[in-house]
């Protein structure tokens, strides 16, 4: 055994010990995640605020949505060309980055003085580091989401599942941690904690926000039409109340037309089963034509809309025809994990500082390698595929992980126990002697 395969299994055998032990952040996480499936499991044939139930919405639209889907991945230059000039006849301003080095130098320059961006939960300035970058440069990071709020509170680095990232923090610990860094006494009740953060945070988001930072759960191709979806108000307000409103979002959420975008965006709600309050449909800045009809742009909303698209990995995994391809096709709803045994096993242990589950350790081997999928758990999925029959867009994830664990075991960083157990059928032709 090598001593970096020795590494890697001592390191995610002391995590998997973690979750026996008490207070700890893995216990904590594991026990609330556990709970969570089981509720999510149990709820998805339930129908609540629909006439259908969710699994009944998703079963059908899944067809659909997943032609839409591989629409994109089969035409992706030609819907990113065409995105960019519907954009362009909007008035946002337009940006292609190849490369994650790219967004980087690209944001900076739109940020210009500006020491504040107030930014709503986004998974691509995740994925491309932008909040390191952020820090490097000495800007301050506002979140707004409540849970992106809560994880900047607690100051929390492990992975946690990106929908509600501070879902899992006990009542009575947020309380005594507002206490600790605001000094204001509340009682332990939710409600008390939303109300402090409503009267902390909303006069400034009304009146102090220059730049403002979003992702998009989905843009059309046909028309620029930017879509996001929340139930906080949050980014209702980023979006409108800002003098620039900067969009990050990678070029896989681009979508053929608007309807389908309003598909892909209400799968999300769905297969959550969020209480959705608003639905943004964004197509350029604030103006107005009231002045003798001369258009005049930023009234109250907007001044500037700003897109940065990403591509980075993207038109290569096509191009070269990678076996994460089809990772092109998901539409960010993370529901997988609800789904997923390892998950449920093994809560934050499985997964990566991208997020839980599968597709955080996906994103974690195309940003930094197959090392760092080894330490995040990728020998703990199990291939029980449940997370390939449950996708609403049909992404093959179950296959995915196969192929990341091909890479490892070829180059030598299997657990010990299967390299002692793949040694004995190629040395022996019999795992069992």
């Amino acid at each position: 055994m090598s001593d970096k395969n020795k590494e890697l299994y001592d390191h995610l055998k002391g995590l998997i010990e973690k979750i026996d032990e008490s207070d700890n952040y893995y216990n904590a996480f594991t026990d609330f995640w556990r709970i969570a499936c089981a509720a999510q499991n149990s709820t998805i044939n339930t129908k609540y605020k629909y006439d259908d139930s969710s699994k009944e919405f998703i079963e059908k639209y899944k067809k659909q949505l997943s032609d839409i889907r591989k629409e994109l991945v089969n035409n992706i230059e030609y819907y990113v060309e065409k995105t960019m000039k519907s954009m362009e006849k909007n008035k946002m301003k337009v940006h292609y980055a190849k490369t994650n080095e790219e967004a980087h130098t690209i944001f900076l320059e739109e940020l210009g003085d500006i020491e504040t961006v107030y930014k709503s939960k986004s998974v691509e300035a995740k994925d491309i580091g932008i909040l390191e970058l952020l820090k490097e440069n000495n800007i301050t990071v506002k979140e707004t989401d409540l849970g992106d709020v809560l994880i900047q509170l607690f100051d929390y680095k492990l992975p946690t599942y990106q929908v509600g990232p501070g879902i899992h923090f006990e009542i009575e610990k947020i309380v005594s941690k507002i206490k600790e860094v605001y000094g204001a006494e509340l009682p332990p009740k939710a409600e008390s904690i939303v109300q402090f953060f409503r009267d902390t945070y909303r006069k400034e988001l009304l009146n102090d926000v220059k730049v403002s930072l979003t992702s998009a759960n989905s843009i059309s191709a046909e028309d620029g039409c930017i879509v996001l979806l929340e139930n906080e108000g949050n980014i209702s307000l980023l979006t409108r109340a800002t003098e620039k409103h900067i969009v990050l979002v990678g070029i896989s959420k681009i979508v053929p037309s608007v309807f389908d975008a309003l598909l892909m965006t209400k799968m999300v709600e769905r297969t959550n089963q969020a209480d959705l309050a608003y639905i943004s449909f964004i197509y350029g800045p604030s103006a107005t034509s009231d002045i003798r009809a001369h258009s005049v742009q930023g009234m109250y909303g907007a001044k500037e809309v700003v897109i940065i698209l990403v591509d980075d990995w993207r038109t290569n995994a096509i191009k070269e025809d990678l076996f994460y391809k089809s990772f092109l096709q998901c539409i960010g709803c993370k529901t997988c994990s609800f789904y997923c045994t390892a998950s449920k096993a093994f809560g934050n242990v499985y997964g990566s500082k991208y997020g839980i589950g599968a597709i955080g350790i996906l994103r974690d081997y195309i940003h930094n390698g197959i090392e760092a999928a080894v330490r995040d758990g990728l020998y703990l999925c199990t291939g029980c595929e449940k997370c390939t029959n449950w996708c609403p867009a049909e992404v093959n994830l179950a296959e995915i992980m196969r192929s990341l664990k091909k890479i490892a075991t070829e180059k030598g960083l299997a657990p010990p126990p299967l390299e002692k157990y793949r040694q004995k059928i190629k040395q022996e032709k019999n795992p069992f002697s």
